[in-house]
């Protein structure tokens, strides 16, 4: 990710529907984990939105490749910090309880060599939690700006998480609300833009718009603590764990 688009995340990272709909995914999923008292890990952290949002009693640590993406880290008050590349984790074997990758996979052209490096940080139980963009067919500028190597399914992520000797536990498609958008503007209307500048998608809207969008996502958080697993979105997400 360039710098100009860690300084759009960072602007937009608590208040924008996306960034604040991903955070209660995330808390959603890792709902059934009691992690007061455990270390967690975020690999490729960003500016740390989502690590911001655990509280007091866990342990967080997050790496990231960008040094203007920890000075944001800090700025939030996040003092456990590394600068390095996700396939060279600068952390002892299985030191961490529960680690965090999200939208990290689509980077790593080779997905195992990454997978085996965050595994060994595992410890033995540990949890591993996995989101992804979804749908090789909405692939836009977005995926590019962002230096996305590719999108999954579901099945996809699954055989993905299962030969990097992983026990998936759970995996369901997440930003239900995203989809129909995605589809229109990236599946129908990319095709019409082709040769026009690429850019991310993190539109921003007026606050009604903002607030509605992330109603949406407070239910979607609802159903996925509830144990469902949804049929589409805009990403794929898995719960993991290491035997």
């Amino acid at each position: 990710m360039d710098d100009a688009s860690i300084d759009e995340m960072y602007a937009l990272e608590d208040r924008h529907w996306w960034f604040l709909g991903k955070r209660l995914l995330v808390q959603a999923l890792l709902a059934p984990l009691d992690l007061r008292g455990k270390r967690v890990l975020d690999v490729g952290c960003g500016t740390g939105g989502v690590l911001s949002a655990f509280g007091s009693d866990v342990v967080t640590v997050g790496v990231d490749r960008s040094r203007a993406a920890l000075t944001y880290c800090r700025r939030r008050g996040i003092a456990g910090l590394a600068c390095a590349d996700g396939d060279r984790l600068p952390f002892g074997p299985a030191s961490f309880d529960a680690v965090l990758m999200l939208d990290v996979l689509e980077h790593f052209a080779d997905e195992q060599a990454l997978l085996a490096s965050v595994r060994a940080l595992l410890r033995p139980g540990g949890t591993l939690l996995v989101s992804v963009p979804a749908f090789q067919m909405l692939w836009s500028g977005h995926d590019e700006v962002l230096h996305h190597v590719r999108r999954y399914t579901a099945g996809q992520l699954r055989r993905v998480l299962a030969a990097a000797d992983l026990v998936v536990e759970r995996v369901s498609y997440t930003n239900v609300v995203a989809f129909g958008p995605a589809l229109i503007v990236r599946g129908l209307l990319g095709k019409l833009r082709k040769g026009e500048a690429v850019a991310t998608d993190f539109t921003v809207h007026g606050a009604a718009v903002n607030e509605t969008l992330l109603a949406t996502y407070r239910m979607e958080a609802a159903a996925l603590r509830r144990g469902w697993r949804l049929p589409v979105g805009l990403s794929v997400a898995a719960v993991v764990r290491r035997p």
